[in-house]
């Protein structure tokens, strides 16, 4: 049956989707939620068997080289809230500020939630090393040039 809108009539399969078109819908559903899920923490990381000692932890925040990897990480990961090397944004400048080092790492790998921001967990994202050498960096930030 022809559907008649106004002085215009259009043959019934013109309003039917049709099959590409679904098609195109449903990928897109797939690969929006899929990138969703990627940023959300995705799969696990497989850590070692055994967690990080204390003086391991203290090794990685004095080396330059955990640093620099951690910087690398931030600008891809943390940049967006925290800003250009955590200048500040969406969420609080991280310059200038003391940290306890495990309260940084406690809060990477859980994340945080502060009305309406949310900070998502990376544990199940990044290994236990990889958070070390994210707040490596972040401590660096304590005594940039700019800071009084």
């Amino acid at each position: 049956m022809d559907h008649i809108f106004g002085s215009f009539v259009v043959p019934n399969h013109a309003v039917r989707p049709c099959g590409w078109c679904q098609s195109l819908c449903v990928f897109l559903l797939l690969f929006f939620f899929n990138i969703n899920y990627s940023l959300a923490g995705g799969d696990p990381v497989v850590d070692e068997n055994r967690a990080i000692s204390a003086e391991e932890a203290a090794e990685i925040m004095a080396s330059s080289k955990s640093a620099a990897a951690g910087e690398e990480l931030f600008n891809q990961v943390c940049v967006y809230c925290h800003g250009a090397k955590g200048a500040g944004g969406k969420a609080r400048k991280m310059q200038c500020r003391q940290y306890d080092s495990q309260y940084l790492y406690k809060t990477i790998s859980n994340g945080k939630k502060r009305g309406s921001m949310v900070m998502p967990s990376w544990k199940r994202s990044y290994s236990e090393q990889i958070r070390w050498e994210l707040v490596s960096y972040i401590d660096t930030l304590k005594s940039l040039e700019t800071c009084p």
